[in-house]
């Protein structure tokens, strides 16, 4: 090892002396100062690239970003750029970030890309200092009327599942860019859970209403009254919540080809940890939407589960409770349609027949769970007016029908006269099998107009004008006056 050394040191000695010697020096300085201004170009071609890439504009070059780029644009987040969302913060969150762009740019480029691109966002860049920091913090917020936490959805699991921020805000819906996705809540509420239980208890989001609702004749109704002798939602609002939210094993398919990929399908633990916890993928990729809202043909569906036993034989009742059927009157809106109730709301009293069919009746008892003493009182009385009219007014029909025969009328007037005949005698039936309970107020009017109408065709044909003791129209009543809001 001496010897090589000395002979190294003896070599440049008399290279050093040799003519050559210069040449090399200026020779090597080049090639340094060279290697040096290409390692600034390329340092400075890579800051250049790290910043053109990091541009939304960059993103948009590849057309099947062009919906996610749009709704961006049209987005609160339209000021802040794709990667300090898409980026974990920090150098490293960048560096990795760009190698899978750059994967993701090969991919584009050699045409192997999929037409439907997938990102995530991690919890760091929403909670990072200048963006969501003091989310934790602010407590309830509210959301389209529902207040609203995000510490337990974030720090606690949920179903036993830890949630992400992208769990609720999805990241494109509808065109929208990171807006909460109202299906997820209502997945995760709803699904396996009894209607005003457990999480889909209707108080966990929804204040009783303090808005009165005029049923006409001077009746209304609040949800205090309900409320208070613990009447639960599900009587009236049993229709808010449609579908069960299962996730049909054909979904799986669509992502995952390789048998041993479902050899878990039945642990549920596992596979939300690996597609909600680890990685963003939508609720409803997979789970069946469950709905949430009001059911506008509520009614009809309501007697569409009684036509599966009973077909067509509640149809005038329905139309008594929708306010319409009768001829002699025009269709009226009000009643207990307006707050949407329905057969299965009053219908709780069970009977079985001798026969052993089960019937499902209503009874005063049931009113007195949204009505006051008072108010049933004067329902019962109502009601025993108007079913002990029918038989008078169908046999004052029948003298009119009686006297018609024999009547001198020109044949124009009689041809009109069997057709008030006739509509008379279909809103007596009317009355009679609709039942004046579904709708009191409506069956009252109607009565009274049928009433009116015979005694003018006695007068008409010089009959004796017949008498009937009818309950008084109902008073129409002045728009109540809304309540504060509850504090």
């Amino acid at each position: 090892m001496g010897g090589a050394w000395r002979r190294l040191v003896r070599f440049l000695a008399a290279a050093r002396s040799s003519p050559v010697w210069p040449r090399l020096r200026r020779l090597a300085a080049r090639t340094a100062a060279l290697a040096g201004a290409l390692a600034l170009l390329l340092l400075v071609l890579v800051a250049c690239a790290g910043w053109y890439t990091s541009r939304p504009e960059f993103c948009n070059s590849c057309h099947i970003m062009e919906p996610y780029y749009q709704s961006w644009q049209a987005s609160s987040h339209k000021d802040v750029t794709c990667i300090e969302c898409h980026f974990p913060p920090g150098l490293g969150g960048k560096l990795r970030g760009k190698l899978l762009g750059l994967v993701q740019l090969a991919k584009y480029v050699t045409q192997t890309a999929g037409p439907r691109p997938t990102a995530e966002i991690p919890d760091a860049s929403c909670l990072r200092s200048g963006c969501h920091e003091t989310r934790l913090l602010v407590g309830r917020v509210d959301f389209h009327g529902v207040p609203f936490d995000h510490t337990p959805h974030l720090q606690e699991n949920r179903r036993s599942k830890q949630l992400r921020c992208t769990s609720c805000h999805s990241q494109i819906v509808q065109g929208s860019h990171m807006t909460v996705t109202t299906s997820t809540c209502f997945l995760c509420h709803f699904k396996g859970e009894l209607l005003n239980e457990g999480l889909g208890a209707c108080t966990r989001c929804h204040q009783i209403p303090d808005t009165k609702f005029d049923l006409g004749g001077g009746v209304t109704f609040t949800h205090d009254l309900a409320y208070e002798k613990g009447v639960d939602c599900g009587n009236c609002h049993g229709d808010v919540i449609r579908g069960d939210g299962q996730v049909p094993p054909e979904r799986c398919l669509s992502c995952h080809n390789r048998q041993g990929d479902l050899a878990r399908i039945a642990d549920h633990v596992f596979l939300h940890a690996k597609h909600v916890s680890e990685h963003k993928i939508d609720c409803l990729q997979c789970h069946a939407p469950i709905q949430h809202s009001l059911d506008h043909h509520k009614l009809e569906h309501a007697a569409a589960d009684c036509q599966s036993c009973h077909p067509n034989h509640h149809q005038e009742q329905l139309r008594m409770l929708h306010g319409s059927g009768g001829l002699t009157i025009p269709a009226q809106s009000g009643g207990m349609a307006v707050v949407r109730v329905e057969c299965r709301t009053c219908h709780l009293q069970k009977e079985v027949s001798p026969t052993g069919a089960v019937l499902w009746r209503g009874s005063p008892a049931i009113c007195l769970m949204c009505h006051d003493a008072a108010t049933v009182k004067q329902f019962q009385s109502y009601h025993a007016k108007l079913r002990g009219s029918l038989p008078e007014l169908a046999a004052a029909l029948g003298r009119i029908r009686a006297a018609a025969k024999s009547a001198q009328l020109a044949p124009g007037r009689a041809a009109a006269l069997q057709t008030d005949l006739g509509g008379l005698q279909h809103d007596l039936d009317f009355l009679r099998v609709g039942n004046d309970v579904h709708n009191m107020h409506y069956a009252t009017k109607l009565n009274h107009a049928v009433a009116d109408r015979i005694s003018a065709l006695c007068r008409e044909l010089g009959l004796a004008e017949p008498t009937f003791d009818l309950p008084p129209l109902p008073a129409e009543q002045a728009p109540a006056a809304k309540k504060p809001p509850r504090q």
